[in-house]
């Protein structure tokens, strides 16, 4: 052994995991997979491809300084343009965030400002079928450039989508789109799009309703967060008890963005709560004939139909319904309630049992859809406890309590009255001479 050698090479490190490995590359876990399976970096498995892994930091080291910038890794297919439009000083990130920006090449930046934009352009066809692709393009876009903050903006607004909509618990929803918008305001604090994100949480996590309006119309002044901003805006009326207001709002965001179904499914529930009810059956059809199908409108509709004067009819419609879509929860809740109040308290109860005991069906299930079939069995004292667990975990459902008609029969139960005491909704809300006073 030569002398001093051992001071000069110091010993590689083993890592034995895709986090450890990530961690040492400044990258994400999926990143380094696919530098391995697409480029051949030095990872070891142990039992096959599907096995343990381990790498050795300085066979890492050595092989990115074969391979050149990191960068140029992702790229390669990609055509050459133009380089992205930057909005933030990304050597000023190094020393916080611990990431080589050198490393992101500019083709790397072109194509995850496409990326967004993409994911931009999907949106104003937004449905519960193409979400998941528009997370994808955000996500990809963050591991080209995770100095994109317009990337971490929109995969926010994304995952708020996901907890409204019922297609992932609020709570996780909403804990990882705040964590996205954290970063995003980390790279650029006055990206309109951020600041959408934000209102939108501050409404339905944080409940801060002033912090929420002032944030809706801030963002609302900006064309690349407008259409986004309508949406939560009219909810914010909605808890606000402005139902006229919050129509208003959702039918300029279904002219802007008639494709999507998100502005008219929204339209279609502040009808419901304004009692319109067979103006939503009516408008469920229209929509349904447009091909914009979805389980919040079949959701929404389930509830009119609930309210309709001909049982058979309405029970058929929702029987219907819960064929087409079994899983979401809320209309789950609507059937149960329809079979409570049409005498199939024995149908209602087996929809409980499955909704409540986890070893029977899923775990987590929206509270505001149990609710539903405790009112329809007449134990409203139930029904208030889950009612309260509802408005604590965000729910989309729970902004529209105050109006809400189903839960009616407990206006008279103080458990209600106690509920919107201790739950802060917009002061505004408890001005409105249609609801009367919480005090």
């Amino acid at each position: 052994m030569v002398p001093g050698l051992s001071e000069v090479r110091p010993k590689p490190t083993r890592l034995d995991t895709w986090k450890s490995i990530a961690h040492h590359l400044g990258r994400s876990s999926r990143t380094v997979q696919r530098w391995h399976s697409t480029f051949g970096m030095p990872v070891h498995h142990l039992s096959g491809e599907s096995g343990s892994v381990y790498a050795y930091s300085n066979d890492l080291d050595a092989w990115l300084r074969m391979r050149g910038r990191i960068g140029d890794l992702e790229v390669s297919a990609i055509p050459a343009g133009e380089p992205s439009r930057t909005i933030i000083d990304l050597e000023s990130l190094d020393d916080c965030n611990n990431w080589d920006s050198s490393l992101i090449s500019s083709q790397a930046r072109v194509r995850s400002d496409q990326l967004v934009a993409l994911a931009a352009k999907r949106w104003e066809a937004l449905s519960h079928r193409n979400l998941p692709g528009i997370l994808h393009h955000y996500w990809e876009a963050i591991d080209l450039n995770p100095g994109n903050a317009a990337a971490y903006a929109g995969l926010s607004l994304g995952l708020i989508v996901q907890g409204t909509w019922g297609l992932v618990s609020p709570l996780v929803a909403y804990a990882s789109a705040k964590a996205a918008l954290e970063d995003a305001l980390k790279i650029d604090s006055e990206l309109p799009v951020a600041k959408c994100a934000s209102a939108w949480l501050k409404m339905l996590s944080a409940r801060d309703w002033e912090g929420a309006r002032n944030g809706f119309e801030e963002a609302l002044e900006h064309d690349d967060s407008y259409a986004r901003s309508l949406n939560g805006r009219g909810l914010l009326y909605i808890a606000e008890g402005h139902l006229r207001e919050a129509s208003e709002l959702f039918l300029e965001g279904a002219q802007r963005n008639p494709l999507s179904s998100a502005s008219m499914t929204m339209y279609c529930w502040s009808e419901y709560l304004a009692g319109r009810f067979e103006h939503v059956l009516h408008l469920a059809d229209e929509i349904r004939a447009t091909g914009r199908l979805g389980p919040l409108l079949d959701a929404v509709e389930s509830l009119a139909a609930i309210q309709v004067d001909d049982r058979e009819a309405k029970g058929y419609r929702i029987e219907a319904l819960g064929a087409e879509d079994p899983h979401h929860d809320v209309l789950r809740g609507a059937l149960g309630y329809a079979y409570a109040v049409k005498g199939q308290a024995q149908k209602a109860r087996e929809l409980l049992e499955s909704m409540t005991n986890p070893t029977k069906g899923k775990m987590n299930y929206e509270p505001y859809a149990i609710a539903l079939v405790l009112i329809g069995l007449n134990e409203q004292h139930l029904a208030v406890d889950y009612l309260e667990q509802s408005y604590r975990n965000g729910s989309l459902w729970s902004l529209g309590f105050r109006s809400d008609p189903i839960l009616q029969s407990l206006r008279s139960r103080p458990h209600l009255w106690q509920i919107l005491r201790n739950s802060s909704y917009p002061e505004s809300a408890d001005k409105n001479p249609r609801l009367g006073s919480v005090a």
